[in-house]
């Protein structure tokens, strides 16, 4: 299948929830197709809100979800999110922040709403310094861990950069018996081994590709 995410997320969370009724929520989403983890989830039928504090509005209307040009910083999340879902149970959230300790902060912020996610995709860039690691990587794993989340691969890297491992993808606890995802589990390896040995087909988007 076919992935607009830059290592493959969006094959991860099809994979993982197999249905055709996703609600997903894009934190610091950047374009609507290229290097973006939801377009091809709202292709199967997902639904969901994307937010960025850069304006892609005239980009956004090649798509069919809405578009928010916003500081993810600046929202209430308990007031904003009832407008676009009728449960608090989101299955997708995707998260990136530009500045180091951004994500660590808006991830700290989110978890403390009334909202959980059935997974959780989030770059820590880590593979960039000791600055990385201690204030984004170890803080995010810590409030994950305490938030009921699992580590399922850890330190994912691209195919192109297997060295520069930047990011994590979790699962909660409380929807997934993470027995029965062993196969998925991984450690500082690339996206295209992770879904080489799950029997994923890989493929990447030219848009996505070529960044």
């Amino acid at each position: 299948m076919e992935s607009y995410s830059q290592c493959g997320q969006d094959l991860f969370v099809i994979n993982l929830l197999n249905t055709n009724q996703g609600k997903f929520l894009d934190l610091g989403c950047y374009l609507p197709k290229k290097i973006n983890n939801t377009f091809l989830l709202e292709t199967k039928g997902w639904s969901g809100v994307s937010v960025d504090i850069i304006d892609y509005s005239e980009e956004w209307k090649c798509r069919n979800n809405p578009f928010i040009n916003e500081d993810c910083f600046k929202i209430d999340f308990n007031s904003f999110l009832p407008k676009y879902y009728n449960t608090n149970i989101i299955d997708y959230l995707s998260l990136d922040m530009e500045k180091v300790g951004e994500r660590y902060k808006l991830l700290e912020k989110i978890l403390k709403s009334n909202y959980e996610f059935k997974i959780i995709t989030i770059e820590h860039d880590s593979y960039l310094g000791n600055e990385y690691e201690i204030n984004e990587k170890l803080p995010q794993r810590e409030i994950l861990k305490n938030n009921g989340y699992f580590l399922l691969c850890g330190d994912v890297s691209q195919e192109k950069h297997p060295t520069l491992f930047y990011e994590d993808w979790w699962v909660n606890e409380k929807y997934f018996d993470v027995n029965q995802l062993k196969s998925w589990y991984s450690d500082k390896l690339s996206c295209d081994k992770i879904f080489n040995k799950n029997s994923v087909d890989y493929i990447v988007n030219e848009e996505s590709k070529n960044w």
